[in-house]
């Protein structure tokens, strides 16, 4: 259905007439007359009665005037939210990510997101780096946040930040006595270590710290979620190591987490995006605001 049309016609009926309608419209009554008539054709009804000599409608007129405001409503909203969505201040923004972004990152962005454009909708995926991954090359979030280090043709990956890696000791530990730690002194100890879905992260690191220091560490778990191993080594089943970021958390059930001496250590939360894609501008706005979140969190680092 022509829209000009509609409008013309929903006109007439406020204006009573035809004549008032055109002038309403700035144009003469003529031609508004044979615009009525290719829309009666359009939709093969009689919109007007025009057996009296006032401007009456038909039922089938009646059923297109509150009908016809409801489409032209919504049309009107549907441009506008367009606008605005091509503007970057509606829409829904979908994000993958890994359960330490969603900690740290994610929810200062997502209030400053709103902060600036209450209009926006926020949807998260939490899960390993093998999961974000997939649901990004499937497009079914639109960023993604990992900490594991790998490279792909048909990704773009860049360093949102990095952070030391904290050594976290059960209470009452040994080490705890010494001033400065380091990775030959871990020689003995029972390692929870995270797993890593895809490429290399955290135990990699590890791993090849403990080999350079000239042992092979007694690897006796490996997890996928942080706090469940921070309870472990709560309890004394062994060490784990976690970001710094986590040293945020002042919990009572929550082991020491300290700095390594000597090598130090650093993990790294990459930005990820599909190469040569289309991103909308909410998408491009969410992402600028994410690398200003995590810059401020190196900046306290």
């Amino acid at each position: 259905m022509d829209l000009h049309r509609l409008r013309c016609f929903i006109k007439i009926v406020e204006e009573g007439s035809v004549s008032k309608a055109a002038e309403a419209l700035n144009m003469t009554q003529p031609p508004l007359s044979i615009m009525m008539g290719k829309l009666e054709k359009e939709l093969k009804v009689a919109l007007f009665d025009r057996s009296g000599r006032r401007l009456t409608l038909t039922r089938d007129g009646e059923f297109l005037y509150f009908r016809g405001k409801e489409l032209i409503a919504s049309t009107e909203k549907m441009v506008k939210e367009l606008v605005e969505h091509n503007g970057g201040i509606r829409g829904t923004v979908t994000a993958g990510c890994i359960t330490s972004a969603n900690l740290f990152i994610i929810p200062d962005a997502v209030k400053r997101l709103r902060d600036e454009a209450p209009n926006i909708v926020m949807r998260v995926k939490e899960g390993n780096s093998s999961f974000v991954l997939n649901e990004l090359r499937n497009h079914r979030v639109d960023i993604g946040i990992v900490r594991t280090i790998f490279e792909a043709e048909d990704l773009h990956i860049s360093t949102l930040m990095t952070e030391p890696l904290l050594l976290a000791l059960p209470p009452g530990h040994p080490l705890l006595e010494k001033p400065l730690i380091s990775i030959a002194d871990l020689r003995d100890e029972k390692f929870i270590l995270p797993t890593s879905s895809h490429g290399s992260g955290i135990a990699e690191e590890i791993m090849e710290a403990c080999n350079n220091s000239g042992f092979s560490p007694d690897v006796i778990y490996w997890g996928t979620e942080v706090f469940p191993m921070l309870l472990m080594v709560m309890k004394g089943v062994g060490i784990s190591f976690v970001p710094q970021n986590f040293s945020q958390f002042n919990w009572a059930g929550l082991p020491n987490l300290v700095p390594l001496a000597e090598p130090t250590l650093e993990t790294k939360l990459s930005l990820v995006t599909l190469q040569n894609h289309y991103q909308p501008s909410i998408v491009e706005r969410f992402l600028d605001i994410t690398r200003d979140v995590a810059k401020g969190l190196q900046f306290q680092t």
